[in-house]
């Protein structure tokens, strides 16, 4: 990972930047770089960093309240992050570390420590994250952890499995490229949306498979709140053509022509209210059998929640 990592160096200082992201290029790492704060929460979210290294004192927003933002998001809760600083009071570097901070170069830094300190929180971010590289979200080994969790607490809970309908023709007829446009934004979709419990937990699947852990009173205002967005957004991934005509000509599973609605949501609900539930794989059992009757809906996304007893 390392020597294709992609870092954010954030810096109000024109040399600094110069001097380490050449250091840093010249050891084999993409730079993208920031002059103040702002600009740096911008770039995270549309340049998706490996690692991000932030000036203490910086214009608009300070390296701290970067960091408070940027890991107010699912999707950037692993990732690594450097202060970069000439403040080395312990009070400051206290308060660093209450932010998940997970390292500090004091200046001047040279460029062995620079790169020695960068590729060491890279190779221990690999081993501990088991995201999705594409949408950043927790992968199944935390998706597991937190449902045996929920389980374990006996609190009541909720599952919700969601599932793209016809994203295997959209990315046959539009590319993988429109399709990672499209699991990008099913992701923010589902992250926002999942806000309505502030203790939610979003994770990724897999390709367009997506899972939400929340209480069960916010179940279903999550799983609406998904598949409207859903549906909102969904027409502006089609061509003028598509969108005049309300649907997609593409070829199905066979090979033949067939007409393919627009992209929708299929929702399953699993909960803990009406009957027990013992184990990460009877939750997926469920979810799954759920998932799919909800994607037996003819127009537009769905959920279906679990009433048996």
């Amino acid at each position: 990972m390392e020597h294709s990592a992609k870092i954010l160096l954030a810096d109000d200082s024109h040399a600094i930047r110069f001097l380490v992201s050449e250091i840093l290029t010249n050891a084999g790492f993409q730079v993208v770089q920031a002059q103040d704060g702002q600009e740096a929460i911008e770039k995270t979210y549309k340049e998706n960093p490996d690692l991000l290294i932030l000036d203490y004192e910086m214009p608009k927003k300070t390296g701290f309240e970067v960091v408070k933002e940027v890991r107010s998001r699912t999707g950037y809760l692993h990732t690594p992050i450097i202060i970069f600083t000439a403040v080395t009071d312990k009070s400051t570097k206290l308060e660093g570390l209450g932010l998940d901070i997970d390292d500090y170069l004091t200046k001047p830094a040279d460029e062995d420590e620079i790169v020695a300190r960068v590729k060491l929180l890279l190779k221990r971010s690999q081993q501990k994250m088991d995201s999705n590289p594409l949408t950043h979200l927790p992968g199944n080994p935390s998706i597991q952890a937190r449902v045996e969790r929920e389980i374990n607490t006996k609190n009541p809970f909720a599952v919700l499995y969601c599932d793209l309908n016809n994203f295997k023709s959209f990315n046959d007829k539009y590319g993988f490229d429109a399709g990672d446009h499209v699991l990008r934004t099913t992701a923010d979709i589902i992250t926002q949306s999942a806000r309505l419990d502030p203790h939610s937990f979003v994770g990724h699947i897999g390709g367009d498979d997506f899972i939400v852990v929340c209480a069960f009173e916010q179940a279903e205002p999550i799983a609406k709140e998904i598949a409207r967005r859903i549906d909102e957004v969904a027409p502006t991934f089609y061509s003028e053509e598509d969108r005049k005509q309300g649907f997609m000509l593409s070829t199905n599973r066979k090979g033949e022509p067939e007409k393919f609605p627009f992209l929708a949501m299929g929702i399953g609900i699993v909960h803990n209210t009406k009957r027990p539930l013992t184990s990460f794989a009877m939750v997926s059992s469920i979810g799954s059998e759920l998932k799919c009757l909800a994607k037996q809906h003819e127009k537009g996304s769905f959920y279906a929640i679990d009433r048996r007893s």
